[in-house]
């Protein structure tokens, strides 16, 4: 098993800039935001850890230091565009890769093994970690057909009046088999509002090839929660605190 990690944030809505810091190293009660996400993988070898980094990436190496792989994303086009940066890599492994996010610190271990062990159970070419929220977060909505089957993701600002009323939405995280994900990641278009290359594009193409899609659902809501701006911070940090207690008690 492999990891990729999307850290080339620069924090803007945190202040991170002004502390001259990236957003992986953000500080939620002393502690580097990305810190957090490796301790919650550490069922996998440094090794195997492939950290994507762009604004201040020097400081994210020299605070993590040398026992992981480091790639520089030196434009940023989207989820899908950042994680073809680690191809050098990972390009020949041929097995389960995770693609996860470095502000994501309350995503537990139990959640990313489970990601990976549904997915090699179900045999899909694409497993997705999603939720059901209440109300509704401005996520990508799942959409599925007559079926019950995943054939897309439609992120918010794409969405219809009637896809906006979906309660099932995409948490972020995606396993995929390693060859098929370098295989069809050139296939995925930027026709969105924002002319990105998402990741969740990815669902697209290989539904169209007949490829099996695989959803795992989290029904522990902190666990969706993202650090984009002070006040996801300050919840994060105190959810933080909480599970600290709980750990000490």
């Amino acid at each position: 098993m492999k990891a990729i990690i999307l850290a080339a944030g620069r924090g803007t809505r945190l202040a991170s800039e002004a502390a001259d810091l990236p957003k992986a190293l953000r500080l939620a009660n002393g502690r580097p935001l990305i810190s957090y996400v490796l301790e919650n993988i550490d069922f996998l070898e440094p090794k195997d850890i492939c950290i994507v980094v762009g604004f201040l990436g020097e400081k994210v190496k020299q605070a993590l230091g040398p026992a992981y792989h480091y790639v520089e994303q030196t434009e940023q086009k989207g989820t899908a565009h950042a994680t073809q940066y680690a191809r050098p890599v990972f390009g020949d492994y041929d097995g389960d890769i995770m693609v996860l996010y470095c502000d994501m610190p309350l995503l537990s271990r139990n959640t990313y093994l489970r990601m990976f062990r549904e997915h090699a159970q179900s045999g899909a070419a694409n497993t997705l970690l999603a939720a059901h929220i209440h109300p509704i977060p401005p996520f990508g909505r799942l959409i599925r057909d007559e079926n019950g089957q995943l054939i897309r993701i439609v992120e918010e600002s794409a969405c219809t009046p009637e896809e906006k009323l979906i309660d099932e939405v995409n948490v972020g995280i995606q396993v995929l088999d390693s060859q098929l994900m370098w295989a069809y990641l050139g296939q995925i278009d930027n026709d969105n509002p924002k002319h990105e290359y998402y990741l969740t594009g990815i669902i697209d193409v290989m539904v169209r090839d007949g490829l099996k899609q695989h959803v795992v659902h989290t029904a522990r809501l902190e666990e969706t929660w993202g650090v984009n701006n002070m006040e996801d911070l300050r919840l994060v940090e105190e959810e933080l605190r909480v599970l600290g207690n709980r750990t000490q008690a």
